[in-house]
């Protein structure tokens, strides 16, 4: 058939095939490095990367978060460094006898950057972090007998700990405190597979402060799916300084 790219390669001179196939060659064998390590080079970032975010909001009080922590010498899921950011604000009240109506109005900005070792036990995982952060409140009245005003630097702790006891099992406990609002926190959950799409769990947490304490308790659903986990949660909450009531939390998990 006229204009048939075989055919018109059975009319070239011999030579000028010769010629042909060597350049192809050439090309081929100049790409064909660069081609295929593009293809086979790893990802320095694959598991080693993940994100998170939430929103809890309660009574008196909402709040919400975002960070990432990352592994650059290992994966997640084994031994090494860790380095974790996180950036948050929100606003609260609280009852004080320093402003008319007994109540007080705040909005609160933070954020933290930490560094961190975890340590691989069979089932266990025991990550602790240390570093620095940030704590901004802002009240809506002035109150001489709160602390919590303005821009405050301190030093953060935080330790995490993993543990599954089976394939349906699952427990979870962390610790922190800063002294930049001089707080401190304890949580602890427990979780089962009740479907392959979710786990069924329980929380329990508490914190405190100068001011006040708070403790919550409560129900969560999660959903272990592959490449990212959402949960929810919800319960009733219990405080110093405000009124007691329930609380919900949502909030997203997102591996690299």
């Amino acid at each position: 058939m006229i204009g048939s790219p075989s055919l018109a390669h059975a009319c070239l001179p011999a030579r000028l095939k010769r010629l042909r196939t060597v350049a192809l060659s050439s090309v081929a064998i100049c790409l064909g490095p660069s081609v295929e390590a593009d293809e086979t080079r790893p990802d320095p970032l694959r598991d080693r990367l993940y994100f998170f975010t939430g929103m809890d909001v309660a009574r008196d009080n909402a709040y919400g978060w975002a960070g990432m922590a990352w592994a650059p010498f290992a994966r997640m899921d084994e031994e090494g460094l860790r380095l974790r950011t996180q950036t948050g604000g929100g606003g609260y009240r609280y009852r004080t006898d320093a402003v008319p109506g007994g109540w007080n109005s705040a909005s609160k900005l933070e954020g933290e950057i930490l560094a961190g070792w975890q340590w691989l036990r069979g089932p266990h995982a025991l990550t602790v972090y240390a570093g620095v952060n940030v704590v901004d409140n802002r009240l809506d009245h002035p109150d001489p007998g709160n602390r919590d005003q303005g821009t405050q630097f301190g030093a953060k702790l935080v330790a995490e700990w993993f543990y599954r006891h089976d394939e349906d099992w699952t427990f979870t406990a962390a610790l922190a405190g800063s002294t930049a609002d001089e707080t401190a926190s304890v949580r602890a959950t427990a979780a089962r597979r009740i479907h392959r799409w979710f786990d069924l769990g329980v929380e329990a947490s508490a914190s405190t402060d100068w001011l006040s304490q708070d403790a919550r308790g409560g129900l969560f659903l999660a959903t272990p799916l592959p490449g990212w986990q959402l949960r929810a949660a919800g319960g009733w909450r219990w405080s110093s300084d405000s009124d007691e009531g329930p609380y919900g939390t949502l909030s997203l998990y997102v591996p690299y």
